[in-house]
């Protein structure tokens, strides 16, 4: 049966909750930020503005503070304009890969870090911990797209994005097109993106697994060790990713929707982390540290994703959103992201969404803590970087939303999160979020 467009009491809108679905899975290809709501009065002729920040804090680690302003506007005949401007601000240190504790080697290290100048880094480090590097960034970045009608079953959707930091700039486009079947009652969406990234650190890329530092007085050395010469250095290091999604949604009855879809990614060129280290330990004499190397990983990733999400409406007031998805590479790792949430319209115009997700990933083929300095010659990849590393998080949280009279609304949201390490000394990550987003319709 064909639902109609009117307000979500007490069944589910079709075209919006299919776009919820489809923003949720299609943005991969672009990293657009456009939020949409599962449950929402359908407008027409209306424009759209919303203001969100966003502030992110790891417990002696990272934070983040971003500004996000979005706008929608209906260029009449089912055409939407949409424009995203991001900009946040990255501070405090991140683990660079190096062995904890690193109980040799008191000397300074010249390291480059993301902020794009040259800092030291010794015994002491961020805080007394070397195995992390400080840093402060800047990132600001544009998306827009448009949004039309082809034929009466046919939309499509054109973007593009650009994003520049102090030492990173990224830009690229997609496309996806929507195409409505069965009465409408299903929608096939297919959908293309190329990004283009470019890592410009202040002295240069440094060649993979070259040498960052080394101890001299080390009573053993690798037999392959040239303490004398460290890491050369290159130009910017480039890379392109081409991204593909196709995917079906289908409305199981009034109240629940349901899709399913499958992408696949391509990364070409430098994928290597130019600020990650790796440590030769020499394990005869209780690990200790003889080396710094960089980091080195292939030139070349494939990765696949399934995405499955369901919305379903169980009353009136009540709203369940489920996800699951399921991550693939050929680097080695897999991973499984389970995502829920619950809405609850306690009173009228007011809701409340508590959330729970938690992500298991395991570790890269090339994943190590360190390198032994018995080995007799370097493999040809290596990276200590806990990112690519065995891995679970969880987090949970709840979020709060009003709506202010006819055309404003207004939503606040808190997350707790841990993140737990599998074959890394890293002690566990514990971070919170908040975020407050007012968004504004207006003809």
């Amino acid at each position: 049966m064909q639902l109609k467009n009117k307000k979500l009491q007490p069944s589910l809108s079709k075209p919006t909750v299919r776009h919820a679905l489809t923003v949720a899975t299609c943005a991969v290809l672009s990293g657009s930020l456009s939020t949409v709501s599962a449950v929402e009065e359908e407008e027409s002729d209306l424009s759209k503005i919303g203001l969100s920040t966003f502030y992110y804090t790891e417990k002696d680690r990272v934070s983040v503070n971003t500004t996000h302003v979005a706008i929608e506007n209906d260029l009449g005949d089912d055409a939407l304009l949409r424009a995203n401007i991001i900009y946040d601000t990255v501070t405090g240190a991140s683990p660079n890969g190096r062995i904890i504790p690193a109980v040799a080697n008191s000397s300074n290290i010249p390291f480059t870090s993301a902020s794009g100048f040259s800092i030291n880094v010794n015994d002491n480090g961020s805080a007394g911990k070397r195995w992390l590097t400080e840093f402060t960034d800047k990132r600001a970045a544009l998306n827009l797209s448009l949004e039309k009608p082809l034929t009466r079953t046919l939309k499509g959707t054109i973007e593009g994005n650009y994003s520049s930091e102090n030492d990173f700039t990224s830009y690229g486009a997609a496309g996806t097109v929507s195409w409505d079947l069965n009465q409408r009652n299903t929608t096939i969406t297919s959908g293309l993106g190329v990004l283009n990234e470019s890592v410009s650190p202040a002295s240069g890329t440094p060649s993979g697994l070259g040498v960052s530092n080394c101890n001299d007085t080390a009573p053993v050395l690798p037999t392959w060790a040239n303490c004398n010469v460290t890491s050369p250095r290159f130009g910017n290091g480039k890379k392109r990713i081409f991204d593909g999604m196709i995917g079906a949604t289908q409305i199981v009855n009034q109240r629940t929707i349901t899709q399913l879809n499958y992408s696949l990614g391509v990364s070409l060129g430098y994928l290597t982390d130019p600020y990650k280290l790796i440590s030769v330990v020499d394990n005869t004499i209780d690990g200790e540290e003889v080396m710094i190397l960089y980091e080195n990983r292939p030139d070349r990733r494939t990765k696949h994703s399934l995405y499955w999400k369901t919305v379903s409406q169980l009353s009136e007031k009540k709203v369940i959103d489920f996800s699951y998805r399921y991550f693939w590479d050929d680097w080695g790792i897999t991973s499984h992201t389970f995502d829920y949430k619950y809405r609850y319209d306690y009173k009228e115009k007011s809701f409340l969404q508590p959330h729970i997700r938690f992500n298991l990933q395991s570790n890269a083929d090339f994943f190590q803590r360190a390198i032994d300095s018995s080995v007799a010659s370097l493999p040809q990849y290596a990276s200590a970087d806990y990112r690519l590393g065995k891995l679970s998080t969880y987090s949970i949280g709840m979020k709060y939303g009003k709506e202010l009279g006819v055309n404003g609304s207004f939503a606040v949201r808190a997350e707790y999160i841990i993140q737990s390490y599998s074959g890394v000394d890293l002690p566990d990550m514990k971070a919170l979020v908040y975020q407050g987003t007012f968004t504004f319709k207006f003809k």
